[in-house]
């Protein structure tokens, strides 16, 4: 009896143990944080930058002064290409007093609305010929040198002239420089507009020519120096006592002039046509 006694106990013991809460000494895992979802103002608003605005900067050139197109613009020949440029009160005085084909300094930039804006003109000065230069030519075989006076046309050119001539203006937008002992001898010097059809002349001036004689083209360096190593025409005729060529030389600054030469034969002929090539060799359109 004893014995079913004590087994009773322990079993009972056991079932006192089965039943505690276990120790599983675990740590609870915190849940991970989560974090609003930003909304597609917010990051707009933060990529979002301020936008750059680009200073707009003024270009200084020196060019040509063309002319007015109206009374709120004008035209520039400046880089190579033709500037239309927007007046501004500033500038609208000096330019009212400016000459076509002034030499200017400009100062321009562009304005909101994508047009070129003039802030400042000026006239380039240029330097003062000197009043006289020495000129040498060669008359067979033997140098001269000679003293030349600067002589201007009203046609807007200028050079150097030899005592031995005389220079004159002639009609229409022509001059005439001439021997002072013997007028015969002479060039017609006219300087030719941007308009002037070059063909066309080439074609009058043959036809001229071949009133004296057979038209012979010659090289402009070899009869006339350097100066003349641009021509558009070289071309001469001659007939018994009497030379004439027509040349159309094409001056450093682009401009082009046209002259014709008259040879009459006389003792100094030789000597006249070298002194006039040397003292056209001097021509500058202003």
């Amino acid at each position: 009896m004893r014995k079913k006694t004590w087994i009773f106990a322990i079993i009972l013991l056991l079932a006192a143990c089965s039943n505690e809460p276990k120790n599983t000494n675990t740590k609870e895992e915190s849940a991970p944080k989560t974090t609003e979802p930003s909304s597609p103002e917010k990051k707009n608003e933060e990529v979002k930058e301020e936008p750059v605005t680009e200073e707009v900067t003024s270009i200084e050139e020196e060019g040509t002064y063309i002319g007015q197109i109206d009374n709120n613009s004008i035209e520039v020949e400046a880089a190579g290409e033709t500037l239309v440029l927007r007046l501004t009160d500033e500038v609208r005085g000096t330019v009212e007093s400016m000459k076509d084909g002034a030499k200017v300094n400009i100062v321009y930039k562009k304005n909101d609305e994508g047009q070129w804006v003039l802030e400042q003109i000026n006239e380039v000065s240029t330097p003062q010929a000197p009043t006289s230069k020495k000129l040498t030519y060669i008359v067979d075989g033997t140098s001269v040198e000679e003293d030349a006076l600067l002589t201007e046309s009203e046609l807007e050119y200028h050079f150097y002239k030899l005592p031995d001539f005389e220079f004159t203006a002639e009609e229409p937008r022509k001059d005439l420089l001439f021997a002072t002992k013997f007028a015969e001898t002479f060039v017609r010097i006219e300087p030719l507009s941007e308009e002037a059809s070059i063909d066309d002349l080439k074609e009058w001036a043959k036809d001229e020519l071949e009133a004296i004689g057979e038209v012979n083209e010659v090289n402009g360096v070899e009869v006339a120096g350097p100066a003349f190593e641009k021509t558009s025409l070289f071309i001469t005729a001659s007939k018994e006592s009497y030379k004439k060529y027509i040349v159309i030389q094409e001056l450093s600054n682009g401009d082009q002039v046209k002259y014709t030469v008259n040879l009459p034969e006389h003792k100094n002929a030789a000597k006249w046509e070298q002194a006039i090539w040397a003292m056209l060799s001097t021509l500058q359109t202003k």
